[in-house]
């Protein structure tokens, strides 16, 4: 099966930013706070935010303080951070590029590198770290949230048939159905996203090939008032974990 991201995300990416900027979203309610935590102060930093989609974390640097710039695979995504980033009068760099390929800036250009659920469109994590530590600088930080491998360990198989079980070791390739639908008018091919389910270990492993070291890992969860607010996606994110974010910097020569 095909793994065509530009396409599928210029289909869909305005519902699903209705979708990820709702009063319920898990991307507000569980997985900001953390990643605010870790990020800490950027005032005056020269971020670069991979996959940035329609922009809610490139604005938020840029609100910070930081020179940001933001890349993503989607013209449709690019274009609704650029709207965005004009209504409130922040200069970002905003650019259409594929993570997946050579990173288009030199060495030792930022300093801090964040990418927020854009991995399980990466095939080959290594090589793409290996660039995020050639172009972090020395004294850097990378910041990623990546979907848990629990949670796209449900996603269903290329076949398509949906699972009750979690299916963690073997097939890479996963397809499931746009949880946004209800979002606004999605075109055929905006309606199922393939991506790839990538386990812990990958991660890790995809970190020390390209000479970073983790320094922080958060598994975090739903505060206790998300209850009262939406019941059902509380018990869900309770029962399977949403994200796995972690921080990492340049491994240190002896």
């Amino acid at each position: 099966m095909p793994l065509d991201v530009k396409r599928i995300w210029d289909a869909c990416g305005r519902a699903f930013d209705r979708f990820n900027s709702s009063s319920d979203s898990y991307s507000e309610i569980i997985e900001r706070p953390a990643i605010e935590k870790l990020v800490g102060r950027i005032k005056g930093a020269r971020v670069l935010d991979l996959g940035c989609g329609a922009g809610p974390y490139s604005i938020w640097f840029a609100e910070c303080g930081a020179q940001v710039t933001g890349l993503d695979l989607s013209e449709t995504m690019i274009s609704l951070a650029a709207q965005k980033a004009e209504e409130r009068g922040l200069r970002i760099d905003l650019q259409v590029a594929d993570i997946r390929e050579p990173l288009p800036f030199g060495n030792a250009e930022f300093d801090l590198v964040f990418t927020a659920t854009a991995l399980h469109y990466v095939e080959d994590l290594a090589n793409l770290f290996r660039e995020i530590g050639r172009v972090m600088k020395g004294s850097g930080r990378f910041v990623a949230s990546v979907l848990h491998p629990m949670s796209t360990a449900y996603f269903p198989l290329p076949n398509g048939e949906d699972q009750r079980e979690p299916h963690y070791f073997g097939e890479l390739l996963r397809s499931i159905e746009t949880p946004w639908l209800g979002y606004g008018e999605v075109p055929d091919e905006g309606r199922r996203i393939v991506c790839h389910h990538h386990t812990t270990a990958e991660y890790f492993n995809a970190l020390v090939a390209a000479g970073l070291r983790a320094t922080d890992l958060s598994e975090p969860e739903p505060p206790e008032e998300y209850a009262s607010q939406n019941a059902a996606r509380f018990e869900e994110a309770m029962r399977v974990p949403v994200y796995l974010i972690f921080k990492a910097e340049p491994t240190k020569a002896d």
